[in-house]
């Protein structure tokens, strides 16, 4: 075995421990493929919080909208929209972002307001 210093050696035995939890948890998960869903909310979890009325961007987060909401949507969702990682994970940026505003989870927004 290559010469590893205490750091990379904790941080190696560290990130075994946790992917052996995370593999662990994703069998837990009552939805298919685990891994998937997690990625895809992972994903959306993150536009949630990048898409705030705070940042000034072009779309924001429908006001009122709860995080368990938008899940919800998600679940009812998951099947028609057949989001999968098969063509990338641009390619699903793409289609999760695409969801969101077709749900109306992210609505145009500019300085003046809301905008129909």
């Amino acid at each position: 075995m290559q010469d590893i210093d205490l750091q990379d050696i904790a941080r190696r035995d560290d990130s075994y421990e946790a992917l052996n939890e995370i593999i662990y948890n994703l069998t837990k998960v009552n939805a298919f493929p685990a891994l998937t869903w997690v990625y895809v909310w992972d994903i959306v979890k993150d536009k949630l919080d990048y898409y705030c009325l705070e940042k000034g961007e072009e779309y924001a987060v429908r006001m009122g909208l709860t995080e368990k909401e938008v899940f919800d949507m998600l679940w009812e969702d998951a099947d028609k929209k057949d989001f999968s990682l098969e063509y990338g994970t641009e390619h699903l940026h793409d289609h999760i972002f695409d969801w969101m505003i077709e749900r109306d989870i992210l609505v145009v927004y500019d300085q003046d307001g809301w905008l129909e």
